[in-house]
């Protein structure tokens, strides 16, 4: 686990949204540890996985990156309103 600038952060979650991603899931954490997002993506949907404000998880298709880009977008801004940075762990193919 390590800890990156949120604006480092914002960059691999609009990656994570393509098909040909290396990453395999990606799990952001705020300073105290109390909210998290987490990111899967299997090749053919994406997984967004919200603990924190509110705690639930959807599925999205990757044919529709611009919806999935939107949706991880909103779900980080609300779980990191004030952050600066986040603690990150990844998962690579």
């Amino acid at each position: 686990m390590r800890l990156i600038p949120v604006k480092q952060a914002t960059t691999l979650l609009k990656r994570i949204c393509n098909d040909k991603s290396k990453y395999r899931e990606i799990k952001l954490l705020t300073a105290k540890k109390d909210r998290s997002i987490t990111v899967k993506n299997n090749g053919i949907e994406l997984t967004l996985i919200e603990n924190g404000y509110l705690h639930f998880s959807k599925n999205y298709s990757l044919k529709e990156i611009s919806t999935c880009r939107h949706a991880v977008q909103a779900t980080f801004r609300k779980e990191f309103p004030r952050s600066n940075r986040a603690y990150l762990m990844t998962v690579l193919e």
